[in-house]
């Protein structure tokens, strides 16, 4: 009885082990550059729960430049939320969810042998979304150094991980720049600053000059957790009932009829709808549908172009401005396509003049003229809300889609063959 009863025991053992050990599920960790390098053998581990290090493996070897990447290592990992990644002595915030019999991709970015800062990837979208940013797809934020409202630091690092919302407005200003702030109070709590030399060079690379009165550029950008511009707002603000009476007392005669008015349309609703597009790349929350507007605009060139010229053929109809750099970095990919797919692009500059318009289109070796939209009508007659935005009208002058943000490549080819094929 004594050995049956330790036979019976023994396989209640090894039927219970396997089955007490915990879920498990394969993490590839992969790597690319913004240029090829070698990546001198590290230690690379994760943390979960906000304390407890594990070691991943060691990690090392050639590192391609995006969108090519290498894979580095391949391992069984418990299943949980790991909230950080550390290679050598450096650490990096990342949301990475290992589930139980599934497969989950890790993009470091490397420079010159270290994790570069923000360029930590978990998940198929963002390692997507990863590729595409250190290839030079999208338009990096440029280093800067303020502090805010309480004198804390506000740079690069203090944003690393964040969606960030930002906007410009100054004190002297009592048309629009109410309303930013009262825009800006209620998407967001801080308000960073500096001398005038490092805000005139934070809104620098958008195009945007510091001011002494109401006439200047009104502008508000969304700048991913990697650091990179993505979405650029321009015009007037609809605030609603929600702005504090000091700002209220501030504004001029005309902020006042801005106010009363809605703005431009668009509002804090808008722009937390358009923090997805930074989330889900090639995502688009405006819909298709409905009969293209039409207009009849001048051109670079001095010429009438009408949406009417274009009857019976499908055509690609882009919104940019010369401030906006995911129109800078879109613009070529765009011209290369859509002229190879039988399509006609129509470039629309919003808000601008010829010279300006000009300057840019030159600057990027472009000689195809562009419409001008100087008081943005035919933008707001399509649903503009932020820059860039490209809508696909079919051959019948029916809307297939509104593509609002920088256009990715894959979605840019798929809506061509959309296009083509009704």
């Amino acid at each position: 009885m004594g050995a049956s009863a330790f036979a019976i025991l023994a396989v209640v053992i090894l039927w219970a082990v396997p089955r007490s050990q915990p879920a498990t599920g394969t993490l590839v960790v992969v790597a690319a550059g913004r240029y090829p390098m070698w990546l001198p053998s590290s230690t690379l581990m994760l943390r979960q729960g906000g304390e407890s290090w594990t070691t991943v493996g060691s990690v090392s070897g050639n590192v391609p430049a995006a969108p090519d990447q290498s894979q580095l290592l391949t391992l069984a990992m418990p299943a949980g939320t790991y909230d950080a990644v550390r290679l050598g002595n450096e650490i990096q915030v990342v949301a990475l969810a290992i589930t139980a019999g599934q497969v989950e991709p890790l993009l470091l970015g490397i420079d010159s042998g270290h994790l570069l800062a923000g360029a930590v990837y978990a998940g198929n979208d963002d390692v997507n979304l990863g590729l595409g940013e250190l290839a030079g797809k999208f338009v990096p934020l440029p280093a800067f150094d303020l502090v805010d409202q309480g004198g804390r630091p506000f740079n690069l690092g203090s944003i690393e991980g964040k969606d960030v919302i930002v906007t410009a407005f100054h004190t002297t200003c009592h048309e629009s720049c109410p309303l930013y702030t009262a825009l800006f109070l209620q998407l967001f709590k801080k308000i960073p600053t500096g001398t005038s030399a490092q805000v005139a060079a934070f809104w620098k690379p958008l195009g945007v000059a510091l001011a002494s009165g109401d006439t200047h550029i009104s502008t508000l950008a969304l700048v991913d957790r990697h650091g990179y511009v993505r979405l650029v707002y321009r015009g007037v603000p609809k605030i609603g009932n929600n702005i504090p009476p000091s700002l209220v007392t501030s504004l001029s005669a005309k902020g006042l009829t801005e106010l009363a008015s809605g703005g431009d349309g668009w509002g804090a609703p808008d722009v937390l709808q358009a923090l997805t597009i930074i989330t889900r790349p090639g995502q688009s929350p405006q819909a298709g549908g409905g009969t293209a507007p039409a207009f009849t605009l001048t051109s670079t060139d001095g010429s009438k172009v009408s949406l009417a010229d274009f009857a019976g053929k499908p055509v690609v109809i882009n919104f940019w401005a010369t401030y906006c750099p995911p129109c800078k970095a879109e613009m070529p990919l765009l011209l290369k396509d859509v002229g190879q797919s039988g399509a006609h692009l129509v470039l629309i500059d919003e808000g601008e003049g010829v010279d300006a318009a000009r300057s840019f289109l030159s600057g990027l070796g472009i000689n195809e003229p562009a419409l001008l939209d100087p008081d943005m009508k035919v933008g707001r007659a399509y649903g503009m809300t932020a820059l860039p935005m490209t809508v696909f009208v079919r051959a019948n002058g029916t809307i297939d889609r509104r593509q609002v943000g920088q256009i990715d490549e894959r979605v840019l080819a798929a809506e061509l063959s959309n296009l083509a094929s009704q």
